[in-house]
């Protein structure tokens, strides 16, 4: 369970950072042969800006993943799991709470945008007060 464990988990770090990539790689100046060409710690850094922070500062989880899966014992790998575990649960949650935070500020924006509608401030803001405008925008 040892091993498998850090396949599993070093699978997850994999996703994560591919998914960054497919959203770094439509932007202008991306640097795809440095990305492709790169050993997984140089692509975190050309990622940097796209992966939660406590990834960035912990790269070298990817390198204790993999020792993992090529070169400890099942016995090193089963003491060494919650730790790398919890790794990857706090980048999980960053990356949650990231979205979370993105979710409440399209919502405000939607907000204050009723507010300056043609009908003027006195009429978004009984639009905004309203149970169904409330409703609606919390479910974003």
């Amino acid at each position: 369970m040892g091993v498998g464990s850090f396949v599993y988990l070093r699978r997850i770090f994999e996703h994560l950072v591919d998914a960054a990539y497919q959203i770094a790689k439509s932007d202008n100046g991306w640097d795809d042969e440095a990305y492709r060409n790169g050993r997984m710690a140089e692509r975190i850094q050309l990622l940097e800006g796209d992966l939660p922070e406590f990834l960035v500062e912990n790269r070298s989880m990817y390198k204790i993943l993999s020792q993992g899966v090529h070169e400890l014992t099942e016995n090193e790998c089963l003491a060494a799991v919650p730790v790398v575990k919890m790794g990857i649960e706090l980048v999980l949650d960053e990356k949650l709470a990231a979205a979370a935070k993105q979710k409440n500020w399209k919502r405000q924006r939607r907000r204050f945008m009723a507010l300056s509608v043609k009908r003027g401030l006195r009429f978004a803001l009984a639009l905004v007060s309203s149970p169904s405008f409330l409703r609606q925008s919390t479910e974003l």
